[in-house]
Order: C-alpha cells, then sequence, then structure tokens
C-alpha cells in the first residue's frame, strides 16, 4: 500500500520478466571471470564466479556474490577466508572446470600455493586474499565483504565474459 495525498491505494506485486529471458539479456553485460578458492578441512574448494567488485578502497575491500546453497560459499563462511583469482586467455579452460567440474576434481592438476592458509591458483595473473566481513543474504545469493590482506598482480590481461563466451582483454 502506498499512501498519496492521504488517500490509501492498494498496489500489485511487479510482474517479473521470465527468467530464460533475464539470462540472455545479463549475459550481454561484460564481466570479469575469477575463481574463488578457500579450504574445507584440508581439501582446496573453488568455484568460478564473476559476480566479483571493488567496495573500498580506503579499507581494500571487495564484493562477492554466491548461491546461498554453494559448496564454496559454506566454506568460505566456515573459515573466514578466500582467495579471488582472475584468469587469463591461456587459463580459460579453468573457467569452466571450476564451474562446471566435479567439485572433488577441480584442483587435480591445478598448480597452487597457500597463501595466509588460503590456495591461489600459482597462474593467477591477479590474485587477492580477503577475510570475511559481513554478510547479506539477499533473495538466493549471499554477498560476502572481503577485507583484503594479501594480493599479488603479475600485470597479466584479464579474461572477460559476454553472451555466454569467453574472450581475451587487452593484448
Amino acid at each position: 500500500m502506498i499512501a498519496v495525498e492521504g488517500k490509501t491505494m492498494e498496489t500489485a506485486a511487479p510482474e517479473l520478466v521470465p527468467t530464460e529471458g533475464f539470462c540472455r539479456a545479463i549475459a550481454k553485460l561484460p564481466t570479469g571471470v575469477t575463481v574463488l578458492t578457500t579450504v574445507a578441512g584440508d581439501s582446496p574448494v573453488g568455484c568460478t564466479a564473476n559476480a566479483v567488485m571493488s567496495l573500498s578502497a580506503d579499507t581494500p575491500s571487495i564484493l562477492v556474490s554466491l548461491g546461498s546453497h554453494s559448496r564454496t560459499l559454506a566454506a568460505i563462511l566456515g573459515t573466514g577466508s578466500f582467495a579471488v583469482n582472475t584468469l587469463s586467455w591461456s587459463q580459460r579452460a579453468l573457467t569452466r572446470k571450476f564451474a562446471t567440474g566435479s567439485p572433488a576434481e577441480r584442483f587435480a592438476g591445478v598448480p597452487w600455493q597457500p597463501e595466509r592458509r588460503v590456495p591461489v591458483l600459482s597462474a593467477a595473473g591477479m590474485a587477492l586474499v580477503c577475510e570475511v566481513g559481513d554478510t547479506a543474504d539477499l533473495l538466493d545469493h549471499t554477498v560476502v565483504v572481503g577485507k583484503v590482506v594479501w594480493l599479488r598482480d603479475t600485470n597479466a590481461a584479464p579474461t572477460v565474459l559476454y553472451g555466454r563466451e569467453q574472450y581475451p582483454l587487452g593484448a
């Protein structure tokens, strides 16, 4: 209900667009390709994520959004830390491996090293290790604030996702 000039009016809930059409349209929004990594017990875990953005430079921090039922999200919340790894064009196969591959096999044959007890992909062009700050449950996702405590930047050109395909950025 809304009040206009002292009168109360009923408002209908907005009719949302179909999911399929929304997914096709939003795929046309270019975005970075990252792999989020952490540990569950003694094992590295990770997933591909494109909902990653900077939050603040004064307190170096980022936002990541993961499905609320994600195994990687559960591990991130359990350990309190995670890494964001950007991938270069030559590493584009890892995007699919971490997005669709068996969770138990995602790290098979992928070189990584621990930084602050978090697995960081050895060939990542840029990597950030973050401590979990605030979290917010929004619809079917959880947004996590990551406070950056370590970084590596090799200046390698990242890969971007557009229209469900990957493209090299820069040269």
